[in-house]
């Protein structure tokens, strides 16, 4: 039997949808190899199970945002994490939240694999060696200077890629984007090299809403300069966040020339490593 491969979309707590896609592809352990986009964790039903799975099948992923995210917030003192942050860690004991933190810091960025390159969400546009490029990046684009990124990057092999489920499924030379949405009562798709083919199951059900970024500014507004005095009204849009990222009114992590390039390109980078 030849040996084949399986390149999984972005799970976000889906364990069942996982379990059936696996059932779908035939995997036979200790012959196939099956590979994971990221966001194995948050907004689903069974982030637990779900990462069960991908360490009882030996399934080979990347880090996330969402993973980054959780490995910051737990370094973080919880005097200081948001509305939208202590809600998610309420999903959750201590003991599990720190299992999945210890699970997950290892994992890396990207994996050279025999068939593509596998990242979260894509490559910074105009550079060619990965190490040079940001982790924030790597972990979060979608557009660059207002295009996808993947219109502005050239690279010797395929890349294969989650996070943007708005966009969904991608299918183009060179570039395969592989979240579909499962966990907004999509489908979960995923890749086999070896036989050209894409396997999909439908989401059971809808479980969790794409979220309204108005609302969801007010829930986890950047920090802003100012946002502390008496008279500081917090952003209410996305597009007011991104204006004021672009205005450079959003308090940056760090003055540097990379991260003022980021804030440039992609503001929607720069607000979420902001705290949006």
């Amino acid at each position: 039997m030849t040996k084949r491969t399986l390149y999984i979309g972005d799970i976000h707590g889906c364990a069942d949808e996982l379990e059936r896609i696996i059932d779908a592809f035939g995997f036979v352990r200790g012959k196939d190899t099956l590979y994971q986009t990221g966001d194995i964790i948050n907004k689903g039903p069974d982030m637990m199970r779900a990462l069960k799975t991908v360490l009882d099948l030996g399934i080979l992923t990347v880090r996330g945002n969402h993973e980054e995210h959780l490995i910051r917030m737990m370094e973080t003192p919880q005097t200081e994490w948001t509305e939208k942050q202590k809600n998610r860690f309420a999903r959750l004991s201590l003991e599990e939240w720190t299992f999945i933190r210890d699970t997950v810091k290892d994992w890396p960025l990207w994996r050279d694999t025999p068939h593509a390159l596998l990242v979260h969400a894509g490559l910074e546009p105009g550079k060619t060696r990965l190490e040079d490029m940001s982790p924030k990046v790597l972990l979060s684009i979608r557009m660059w200077n207002e295009r996808p990124w993947f219109e502005q990057v050239s690279w010797p092999k395929t890349v294969v890629f989650g996070h943007w489920a708005k966009m969904g499924f991608v299918n183009r030379p060179g570039f395969i984007g592989l979240d579909s949405g499962c966990v907004y009562g999509k489908k979960l798709t995923a890749w086999c090299p070896e036989e050209d083919k894409f396997y999909e199951v439908p989401a059971a059900r809808e479980y969790a809403p794409v979220k309204d970024k108005a609302k969801e500014s007010e829930g986890a507004p950047c920090k802003v300069l100012g946002d502390n005095t008496p008279n500081y009204v917090p952003p209410k849009t996305f597009d007011e966040i991104k204006a004021k990222i672009a205005q450079g009114e959003i308090a940056p992590a760090d003055d540097s020339e990379e991260e003022k390039s980021i804030r440039k390109a992609s503001p929607s980078i720069s607000a979420e490593w902001a705290g949006y």
